[in-house]
């Protein structure tokens, strides 16, 4: 407990000394060159973005080629094509399940046999699971000119 109060009466003399002319402060010279470093550093960074940002003010714009918008516009195409055919398949299997479900319940109640019908609404869904869309993957391959850094 002693330590602790000499340690927060070491902070409040430390903290309650004033700044002026006459304070003296000590730095080894490895402290003031590693500050000059830190300080070139950023210095160094700084006209390097600045001469980065300069230079990329200069080129032209990048603009989407035809082939790019026309491979984009395909490949949405496909996709929305794809996903419709997804749904309505998903709608047909609710169907067929909803009908399996409907027949089963029948059963329970009437405690009749539905000739077959099982069978029949097995047969479609393994006809819409056969007609599963495939998924395809359009890739272009694009030569990207490589830019020069200057350090």
């Amino acid at each position: 407990m002693s330590l602790l109060i000499k340690h927060a009466h070491h902070l409040t003399q430390l903290m309650s000394t004033k700044i002026s002319e006459n304070t003296n402060i000590q730095l080894d010279l490895k402290t003031v060159v590693a500050i000059i470093m830190v300080t070139a550093s950023f210095v160094g960074m700084y006209y390097t973005l600045q001469q980065d940002i300069e230079e990329a003010k200069k080129l032209p714009p990048i603009e989407v080629t035809r082939l790019e918008y026309e491979l984009k516009e395909e490949w949405n195409e496909k996709m929305i094509l794809q996903l419709k055919d997804q749904v309505q398949m998903l709608q047909e299997t609710s169907d067929i399940l909803k009908e399996e479900i409907k027949i089963t319940s029948a059963m329970l109640q009437d405690g009749t046999e539905a000739d077959g019908k099982f069978e029949e609404l097995q047969r479609q869904l393994e006809e819409l699971e056969s007609r599963k869309p495939k998924t395809t993957v359009i890739v272009k391959e694009v030569q990207v000119e490589k830019k020069k850094k200057k350090w």
